[in-house]
This record gives C-alpha cells, structure tokens and sequence, in this order.
C-alpha cells in the first residue's frame, strides 16, 4: 500500500519564499534546484536577477521504527543567497545579515504556522526545534553570499506488506 506524502515541503517552503514581506523588498525570487550542483544552473540568471530563494527538490531521505511504527525522515534545504558588489566586504555582511533575518522570519513563520494549525496538520510532523542553518562561505560562489537551512519531517509511513504487488509469495 503507497502513503502519499502528508506534506508538501516544496510548496510550503515556495510559498513562504512568495509571501515574506523583507524578501519581496529586496526582490528575491522563490525557485528549485536539483541539490547543490543544481546551484550552478539556478546562478546563470545571476545577470538579471541577484537575490534567490532556492528549494532544494532533492531531499535526503531515511526510514526507521520507532516501536511499532515506521517513520520516513525528510531533510528539506532551502538556500537564501543575495549578490553582493564584488571585493566590497561591508556588502557582502549586509546582504548576509539580510539573509539571516529572512531565515530568521520564516523560521518563526513555521513555528506560529505549526502552532497554530494554519495547515490543518500537515505540518504535524514538521521538526521546528531543531533547525540547521550554515553560512556559505566567501569563497564558495563569487558575488553571492548568504546561507542554507534544513528542516526535518518525520513522516509516517504504511510498510504493510501486499502480496498483490509480487509474482510470487515466498513467504
């Protein structure tokens, strides 16, 4: 039997992106990448566009047993890079420190989304204690600072098993 996924990390994370009030001002736009080399492709738009929230479209996945349930563990990325003047340090440090502030605002959106049951539960399973976050470093992307953060989500997950979806039962 196939679980469908509870949440819609993709579309909540673009949806955050979309709605933050400080992102719009500085004209980040909310888009997907295919893990960190899908960086790469997202940057070649850097000519027209210097501010990005990126949702990364590939997640890190595990499945384990907690007691008599099986749980599927998601770490969803999000990137927030903003463009900077190059060799100009004192940029560099303001565009980051926008960056930690929009991380900082959707974390609390989370959190008060989560709380308050905006979502119904489907972000029941959402791990908002725990959120990793890392700057980038000066040298990773020439131009381009700012930072990534990681979200976890707990989901479970229907491991019955059907012996209509095998040829043969061995068992």
């Amino acid at each position: 039997m196939e679980t469908e996924n509870i949440f819609d990390a993709l579309g909540y994370f673009k949806m955050l992106a979309e709605e933050n009030k400080l992102a719009k001002e500085n004209d980040f736009v909310a888009c997907f990448c295919s893990g960190p080399d899908g960086i790469d492709d997202v940057m070649q738009k850097f000519r027209t566009t210097k501010n990005f929230i990126m949702i990364d479209d590939i997640t890190q996945q595990n499945t384990y047993s907690k007691g008599v349930t099986f749980f599927d563990k998601n770490a969803y990325t999000v990137f927030i890079l903003a463009g900077y003047r190059a060799d100009d340090m004192t940029d560099r440090q303001e565009k980051l420190n926008l960056c930690r502030r929009i991380f900082r605002q959707m974390h609390s959106r989370m959190l008060h989304d989560k709380r308050n049951m905006i979502y119904g539960d489907s972000l029941e399973w959402l791990d908002l204690n725990s959120v990793y976050s890392k700057d980038l470093p000066y040298i990773s992307l020439n131009g381009v600072t700012g930072l990534y953060f990681m979200v976890n989500n707990d989901e479970p997950v229907d491991l019955t098993y059907n012996a209509d979806e095998w040829e043969s039962d061995n068992g």
